[in-house]
């Protein structure tokens, strides 16, 4: 029987070039023609006959031996930040304003690794690679799975890997459950007549309350993380242009995670009144706009556990979380439709604290093939040799 950690490993060089190749030239959103066609020509190269679809991604079917179960299916998301890189890296992004600051190209350059074996040798499972752009803030999940014939399935069951910069390098944290927050966006609006800057008390001023209200927001968040966490973050303010004006609108976006629908309904209920008491102190109008994000990201426990089982015999560590993450993803959608786990593999390189998303975030690419070999294990289904 195939070691897939052995096997996984001597793609280790294959998996650097595409890692470091995807690094330098980053795509941000739902449309990555680039991305695309690199991912597309890599599968091709391989035998493979993947289905492209521009702003839903590519996919590629392999089949199994057919010694039993649902099938597989496999996912790593495509898509970059709007970031301006700050590593230094040898092989930064060439894109200005562009970067892989989430991991996103590791977790292409291990899928690729995996398909380069499943080839060599084919899965138990039949087994469906995705590659997903527009996780970030697009919800590029919906579109890939709605546009694939390969991932037309009644039934399968899914997993899938996030690199995390500042955790113990090479080793696999798991949670049954809720394992990510679900995600909401909002814009506050303050309107009023706008006034001189001498004359402050002649018109409300909408940087006042939008202060009054980051503190109340702030406090509030303080007593309903009491009974379970949850987190409201001001993003940005967009307020005033010059020094001698108060101006006549003003504008507070930014993000609240929560890990139950009972916790967002009070968080978007305190967040709407905190906003009305704040906009009244000041004598201004005031509009709320609530944009639902992604759902949580919610693990099905005894996948986890057969998860958990099959590494026992592995060459990584796996360790439980004890509290969910409040990062949000939209690799929730594939676990609404099918049962299995995200986990998160961490890859840290020693001395640097930088979270995903950071400037100057980096990742040990030596956890290359543990990632490809747990995309291995599960499409042999978690079967360990």
């Amino acid at each position: 029987m195939t070691d897939r950690w052995q096997q996984a490993a001597t793609q280790y060089d294959a998996m650097l070039a595409h890692r470091r190749h995807l690094h330098a030239d980053p795509e941000v959103g739902l449309a990555l023609p680039d991305t695309h066609a690199y991912v597309a020509s890599a599968l091709a190269d391989l035998g493979l006959r993947p289905e492209v679809h521009d702003g839903a991604g590519v996919s590629v079917r392999i089949d199994g031996t057919g010694d039993g179960g649902r099938p597989v299916v496999l996912r790593a998301d495509m898509d970059a930040l709007p970031v301006r890189e700050e590593t230094g890296l040898p092989f930064a992004s060439r894109r200005e304003g562009a970067m892989h600051a989430c991991g996103h190209d590791l977790h292409m350059a291990m899928l690729l690794g995996a398909a380069r074996c499943l080839v060599d040798v084919p899965p138990r499972r039949d087994t469906v690679l995705v590659f997903q752009p527009g996780e970030e803030s697009d919800r590029g999940a919906v579109p890939t799975l709605e546009r694939h014939r390969n991932l037309r399935l009644d039934e399968a069951e899914t997993f899938a890997i996030h690199v995390h910069a500042t955790w113990r390098s090479g080793t696999v944290f798991h949670r049954p459950g809720v394992f990510m927050a679900a995600g909401d966006w909002f814009r506050v609006t303050f309107t009023g007549p706008g006034a001189h800057a001498s004359q402050p008390h002649l018109a409300g001023n909408p940087i006042v309350a939008g202060a009054d209200l980051v503190q109340g927001l702030r406090a509030a968040v303080a007593e309903l993380a009491a009974t379970e966490h949850l987190v409201a973050t001001v993003t940005e303010s967009l307020m005033g242009n010059t020094v001698n004006v108060i101006p006549a609108t003003g504008s507070l976006r930014g993000t609240l995670r929560t890990l139950s629908a009972e916790r967002r309904s009070a968080l978007v209920a305190r967040l709407r009144a905190l906003a009305e008491e704040a906009a009244a102190a000041s004598g201004l109008g005031v509009s709320v706009e609530i944009v639902e994000g992604y759902p949580p990201v919610v693990n099905d426990p005894p996948y986890d556990d057969r998860l958990v089982a099959a590494l026992r015999q592995a060459p990584v560590a796996a360790e439980p979380m004890a509290e969910p993450s409040m990062v949000i993803e939209d690799y929730a959608y594939f676990l609404e439709r099918w049962p299995g786990s995200m986990v998160y593999l961490g890859a840290q390189v020693p001395g640097h604290q930088a979270f995903n998303h950071a400037a100057d975030a980096v990742f040990d690419e030596g956890v290359l093939p543990l990632g490809a070999g747990l995309h291995l294990l599960a499409a042999d289904g978690l079967e360990a040799d």
